[in-house]
């Protein structure tokens, strides 16, 4: 496993960048950790700015089946993460 130390608007671009549909991802952010499949990844235009937001499949979890993860809303918040793409090395990125 690759591990990485990016800062927050890194981290960001690397999610934008690297996250696939069927990917899984382990992500931490403000008080929540999700860990699940990307089901989906949408940079849709919302009120006239652009955004970046992660539906995932969660696994085995109290919250709901899925969530939706607005990246820009919580990008200062986001802690850590681990990628797991369908096809490459697995990535851990600790946010400094």
């Amino acid at each position: 496993m690759k591990e990485i130390e990016l800062t927050t608007k890194e981290a960001v671009k690397y999610l934008k960048e690297n996250v696939k549909i069927h990917d899984r991802i382990e992500i931490a952010y403000n008080r929540v950790f999700a860990v699940g499949e990307v089901l989906n990844v949408d940079f849709s235009e919302y009120y006239g700015e652009p955004g970046f937001k992660l539906l995932i499949s969660m696994d085995e979890s109290d919250l709901g089946s899925t969530i939706e993860i607005d990246v820009y809303e919580f990008e200062e918040d986001i802690i850590e993460f681990v990628h797991y793409p369908q096809d490459g090395e697995d990535v851990e990125v600790t946010v400094i």
